[in-house]
């Protein structure tokens, strides 16, 4: 049976770097949906499915999501078409989300394997000062990984929980997820 491996954590633990090496024919990527303005090189439909702020909200109305939130005064959610298609063919996959969409989707599926990506606060600061983030956006993304993504309550919900903080190999990290996910796939 097809299992998602859903990666959650602070902005810049290293969820999106992880997911784009574990990514291939047998571990696709579920699309998520999001208001924000694409990043530097990022495609429409290939990193996000990007959407204006009124598209997202007819779509919340027309229950198309499984799970949706407000981050950074940006809407992302995960639309039901992008989980049901892998879902029926059976394959196993992986998501990024927050905790709400963790705890969302575990509710609706019974093969969700949630793997926490953290890093100390020192790393993420440094991490989040060189991408391309208002003052006030670094500020509220410190905040948030401080007081929330960091937290005991947080992490409870994992079924895995690996550190990538900086001066760790990134090999090691990656190598310890792709051994977390051959292990729960095989169990």
């Amino acid at each position: 049976m097809g299992i998602i491996f859903a990666l959650y954590g602070p902005s810049s633990s290293g969820k999106t770097e992880i997911q784009k090496h574990i990514t291939c024919s047998n571990l696709p990527r579920i699309i998520t949906a999001t208001t924000r303005a694409p990043r530097n090189k990022e495609i429409d439909g290939t990193h996000y499915i990007f959407m204006d702020n009124s598209e997202f909200q007819n779509q919340i109305l027309n229950n198309r999501f499984i799970e949706w939130t407000e981050y950074n005064n940006e809407l992302y959610g995960t639309l039901k078409s992008s989980i049901e298609k892998l879902v029926a063919e059976n394959k196993c996959n992986s998501i990024i989300l927050d905790l709400a969409g963790i705890l969302s989707l575990k509710q609706l599926h019974q093969n969700v394997f949630a793997i926490f990506i953290g890093a100390n606060i020192e790393s993420i600061e440094r991490r989040l000062q060189i991408r391309d983030n208002t003052s006030e956006e670094l500020e509220q993304r410190i905040l948030r990984a401080k007081e929330i993504e960091l937290s005991e309550e947080y992490l409870q919900v994992a079924d895995a929980i690996v550190w990538n903080n900086d001066g760790t190999d990134f090999s090691e990290t990656l190598e310890k997820v792709k051994k977390i996910i051959t292990n729960a796939r095989t169990n």
